[in-house]
Order: C-alpha cells, then structure tokens, then sequence
C-alpha cells in the first residue's frame, strides 16, 4: 500500500515521534511510505530517511499554506500515486483538504488530531484560525483520527463532525522502553542520588499545561513527610526555568535534579521509582505510557486520556491540588517491595497488551484498509482492529 503521510513539521513532538514509531512498525514489504511536510526543518527527517522512506519538504514557512506550497503538494501526489494520504497535525490536515481537487478519487484522505482543547484561547491567533477552519472540512474527509477521547469530544464541541471519527491512543516501542536495573544505577550514581533514595520524576517540556508548579508544590510537601525523596525533572527548559531555580533553592535544596532535555528517555525513567504527570490538560500522554512500559509506577492527574492508559496501575488523582497530589505521590513511594513490584509487572502488561505500537500499527492499517475499499479501491485484507482497552473515568479523592 503507498501511503503519503503529510505533517506539519518533523521536529522533536508527540505526533512527530509517533509517525516515527509507526513507520517503523509497518511491514515495509507491505507499506511503500512517502513523507511530506510542509516546514523544511527537524532532526527526525534524517531518522526517517536512514530508514530509506523517502522524505519531501514543502518548504513552507511556519504556520503559513500558501499556493506554491499547494502546488508542490500536488505534484508530490501526482508522482507519488498515494493509495491514501494520512495527514497529521492542523496545519498538514488543511493542506491535505486543500488539495482534495486534484487528488484522485479514489484516494482516502484521513485526518490526525494530535492534541486537546484545553486552552485554545493562548494559541496563536492564526493556529486558532487553522484550527477553527477545520469543522467546514471535517465532513469531507474519509475519517478522523484522534489520540484521545478528550479530543475527540472537544474537537466535536467546536463543530469537527465526521460519520468515521475514531480514537487511536498513542503505541509504544516495548522492546526500546523496558526495564533496566544498569541504568537505574548509573544514572543515578550521575546525578547526585544516592542509590537507597526514593526518586520521584516528571518528565515534561516547561509548558502552563504540565503544571510544573503543581508537582513542585506537592513534592515540598511530600518531602516534609518522607525525607527519603528525591525529585528529577527531564524536558525542555527545566533546567533553566525561574520557577524551577526557586524551587530549587526555597524547600527542595539539594533534592531537586533539573536535566533539561534528554535523549536517552529509556535510561531516565528507569531511574525513577515514581513517574508523575501533573497536568492540567492533556491527549493521551506520551510520557505515561513510557514510564509503565519501563515498569516504573505512575501518579497522574485526572485530564485527557491519563486515567484509561494507567488503568489500574497507578493512582490517578484531580487536577491542580498539590494536596492531592501529594497524597499520592507518597502512596505509591510507600508501597511495599512486594507491591511495587506486582504493580511495575502489571503496568508493563498493560502497555503490552493494550498499547504496544505493533497493536496500534493494526488499528492504522485497519482504517487505512477500509477507506481504501469504501471508495473503491484495494479490498482490505486484514483482520478487524484490536479493541481499545475499555475506557475508565477515575478519581481518586483522597
């Protein structure tokens, strides 16, 4: 099957990282990919390339589609001979819809909405724009993929209606983020932690939506109660913040680690014993289900689609109350040996079986396959998709 996946960007983000994952996931005797996007920057064009997909920039500039653009997008199609196109992002899902006249008919186009609604008001005034503009195309593309419930409800709010409007969650590489006891030690013994601490993490970009202040002022907390803690930070900015540096030196002195960004993802978290997400909004968070797949037992707040990838696993609290937070936070780093290691085991099973990238993979090509065939094209050949584990809202008042 030829597929062109059409993205904004390829810089280092979410639904970036997770065409990655998929590409790598496909049965290149099945799949022949072509990637376009539409801003010629980003370190993952030359991942994807040293895969031998070929890769193709529109050489836009940031945030704007203009008709040279559109035209170089038609000419891709036209060479390429997409038997679908699958967009990713506003942005490349306009593009996608813009150059609907001279796609053959033949061709599904299926959109990707790969974030929620929270705070759309603190967009930038044209991303409000694309997003808005989106509702009047939603009923004429083949289907619409969300990565969260959340989104997909919110997105319906503000008008986006489709009649194959799906939820396909976030997969993650298991074999990649597993269980590592050798870098559970080295990387402590590299930043300062000594190896019988309790390490609590949050990985997150400096971000008003991960509510950073949030998990510092739970963890000032939860510090004067197990002296035992200690606190990592990992994302962009982190080390460097002023409410990180404040923090740092007014009630967590010499227990507060800021990395700043890392790419060594799987060796950071298996350093932690908890993983915390703290956010205030959320999709389904990339973070989370790494963090399990590594085994490493999780605290999140209850936004997005957080409380159904921890399932059980973990201790899912509300949203902005530290207090809570806290509470939490402690449970878990007070378990017992014996359940913290039955809770580590259930939550890489969870991950396993419900969002291994080669289980979402399926559900992809599984979409992929029907829209082909509802317009007329190839008969899909595979089963039907796995199901999505069973959805649960839970809050744990504490």
């Amino acid at each position: 099957m030829r597929v062109l996946h059409l993205i904004t960007t390829l810089s280092v983000g979410g639904a970036e990282q997770m065409l990655v994952k998929l590409l790598r996931a496909l049965d290149q005797r099945a799949f022949e990919p072509t990637v376009v996007t539409l801003v010629d920057e980003g370190p993952l064009i030359e991942v994807i390339r040293s895969m031998g997909i070929r890769v193709e920039t529109l050489g836009l500039q940031r945030g704007a589609i203009s008709v040279r653009g559109l035209a170089r997008l038609t000419r891709i199609i036209s060479r390429t001979k997409p038997e679908l196109i699958q967009s990713w992002m506003y942005h490349a899902n306009l593009a996608a819809s813009l150059a609907r006249p001279w796609t053959p008919r033949k061709t599904p186009i299926i959109w990707n909405i790969r974030q929620s609604l929270y705070e759309l008001s603190r967009e930038r005034l044209l991303t409000r724009a694309v997003v808005h503009s989106g509702k009047y195309f939603a009923p004429h593309v083949d289907a619409i993929i969300n990565n969260a419930h959340s989104s997909q409800q919110q997105h319906a709010a503000i008008g986006y209606r489709n009649a194959r409007n799906v939820v396909i969650p976030n997969g993650f590489e298991i074999d990649r983020f597993r269980p590592d006891p050798t870098a559970r030690v080295s990387v402590r013994r590299e930043i300062g932690i000594p190896e019988d601490a309790v390490v609590i993490g949050m990985a997150a970009r400096m971000h008003p939506l991960k509510d950073h202040a949030n998990f510092l002022r739970a963890s000032k907390t939860a510090l004067l109660a197990d002296p035992r803690l200690h606190f990592v930070l990992v994302g962009r900015d982190t080390d460097t913040h002023a409410l990180v540096l404040d923090a740092a030196s007014n009630g967590l002195r010499g227990r507060l680690h800021s990395l700043g960004e890392r790419a060594d993802m799987p060796r950071v978290l298996n350093a932690f014993d908890v993983l915390v997400s703290a956010s205030r909004g959320e999709g389904c968070p990339n973070v989370v289900g790494e963090a399990m797949s590594c085994g490493v037992r999780v605290v999140g707040t209850n936004v997005g689609d957080t409380a159904n990838v921890i399932g059980n696993c973990g201790e899912v609290v509300a949203p902005e109350n530290s207090a809570l937070l806290a509470d939490a936070m402690l449970s878990v780093a007070g378990q017992s040996s014996a359940i913290g290691f039955t809770m580590s085991d259930a939550a890489r099973e969870r991950i396993r079986t419900h969002y291994s990238i080669e289980t979402i993979a399926k559900q992809y090509t599984d979409l992929w396959e029907g829209a082909i065939a509802q317009r007329g094209g190839n008969p899909p050949t595979r089963d039907s998709a796995s199901p999505l584990p069973e959805t649960r809202q839970v809050m744990h008042a504490r």
